[in-house]
Order: structure tokens, then sequence, then C-alpha cells
């Protein structure tokens, strides 16, 4: 077995550039994500000012505030989505690069 394969595929020569970026990009994402969103209230304000005016909600009712650039990454779930389906396309596209081994 090599580590070519894919849920049940797998390439047919060489893992492609394309995709070792895509999951790559997706990967780092999710990751970027989800440590920001977890550690939250180790380092945002719990009160607003000029410089973290962006408002970020939790369901536990917590809210805390953040610089407008980094509350709108951490809205930006489309992101995440994106990559997703861009991923999803690629490998429509490059189907002929597939095979599903016997």
């Amino acid at each position: 077995m090599t580590g070519r394969r894919l849920l049940g595929w797998r390439f047919k020569d060489r893992i492609p550039l394309w995709f070792k970026l895509v999951v790559g990009l997706l990967i780092a994402d999710s990751a970027l994500h989800f440590g920001l969103l977890w550690t939250v209230s180790s380092w945002a304000l719990s009160s607003r000012d000029a410089a973290h005016s962006y408002r970020v909600p939790f369901r536990d009712g917590s809210i805390y505030f953040v610089q407008p650039w980094l509350g709108w990454y951490l809205d930006a779930r489309w992101i995440g989505i994106g990559l997703l389906a861009l991923l999803v396309v690629l490998l429509l596209l490059h189907r002929d690069q597939l095979e599903r081994p016997l």
C-alpha cells in the first residue's frame, strides 16, 4: 500500500501538487480557526475599545471583542467550505487521474 489512497480511491501516479496545496490550506485554515476560537478567552477583550470593536458572541453567553479583520476571519466559515468545494471540483475535473484499487 502506498500513501496515494483517498477513501478507497488512489491517484494513478504520484499525488498532484494541487491536491497537496488545497488539502494543506484546508488543514491550516481549520487549525487556525479552531485554535483561535478555542483560546479566544485568553487573548480577546471582554469590553469594546477603539481597536477591538468586532463583537464575537459565543453560545454560552460570553461576548468577546477583537480587531475587525480578525472578527471577519472568525466569521468567515465560507473559507473552509470553499476550499472543500474546490477540492471536490478539482477531483471531479481530474477523475481520470484516480483509480479504484482491486
